[in-house]
């Protein structure tokens, strides 16, 4: 076995030892594609709107019939003049309020286009000025008040034309079993009209609670001299105007349209009379 001098023995085991001590050196890597990653924090969820504090609320009051409503609402999400108006388109026809329909002669001279003009022009401005909730359902409703207000003027201007120009009502839009009352008198054939005129009075005697009574003032009403006055007013306002007032879109309110009423208010208390 060789010798080795000493001194390389001690050089040797003093690289070795300097070696052993040293610090590893650092490596870095790329991270592995299939290594899991963390996983970044999921967004904590919106809080809920908090309910407003009994304090901050606001009070609405209105009635029905027979009660007496008082409720709580949040006045950061409607004004009263909204929550007033939607009550209205709820709960009011949009009818005209000028009453027109003539049952007596006496009456003809109340039939006056000028005045169903004025009232129309104002009840479609009170519809127009009402503001409310600014919800799908109510904005729709109210839009649905005015189509209706829009037909009863339509159809009560065309039943006091018919008076006058009863040829107008053979070209409305209604239905063509309303031709029937108004094709005499489109005519001006005073034969027609009698006979259109018996037809209507035999329909009323078969719904009629005193078919008697009713014959025999129908018979009194064709012998007079003003005959074809009494004919107008029963084609027209039996049988013309009712046909059509069958065809007249009205707006149904449904139970759930008053639920979702209610359900603006946080709270609700009533008072009823007892009936």
């Amino acid at each position: 076995m060789p010798r080795f001098p000493s001194f390389v023995l001690t050089s040797c085991l003093s690289a070795l030892l300097t070696a052993s001590c040293s610090q590893p050196a650092e490596h870095t890597s790329a991270p592995n594609p299939t290594a899991p990653t963390a996983a970044q924090p999921t967004p904590e969820p919106a809080a809920p709107v908090p309910a407003p504090a009994l304090d901050t609320l606001a009070t609405y009051v209105w009635e029905s019939d027979v009660c007496r409503y008082t409720g709580q609402y949040d006045p950061r999400r409607y004004t009263p003049a909204q929550l007033r108006g939607t009550w209205d388109v709820l709960n009011n026809e949009a009818l005209l309020t000028y009453y027109s329909t003539v049952f007596r002669p006496a009456s003809l001279g109340n039939l006056r286009l000028d005045s169903l003009e004025a009232n129309y022009a104002k009840r479609r401005r009170h519809y127009l000025a009402l503001e409310v909730v600014p919800q799908p359902v109510w904005q729709q409703l109210k839009q649905a008040r005015l189509r209706e207000l829009e037909a009863d003027y339509r159809k009560t201007r065309l039943y006091i034309q018919g008076f006058t120009e009863p040829e107008l009502l053979l070209g409305a839009p209604y239905p063509a079993a309303c031709h029937q009352f108004v094709r005499g008198l489109a005519a001006h054939n005073d034969s027609l009209i009698r006979h259109d005129w018996q037809e209507l009075v035999e329909q009323k005697l078969r719904n009629n609670a005193d078919p008697e009574a009713l014959k025999a003032t129908y018979l009194a009403h064709a012998a007079a001299a003003d005959w074809l006055t009494y004919a107008k007013i029963d084609l027209l306002t039996f049988g013309w105007s009712n046909c059509a007032n069958q065809s007249v879109p009205r707006v149904e309110v449904s139970a759930r349209q008053h639920r979702l009423f209610d359900q603006l208010f946080v709270r609700i208390a009533s008072e009823c009379d007892e009936v």
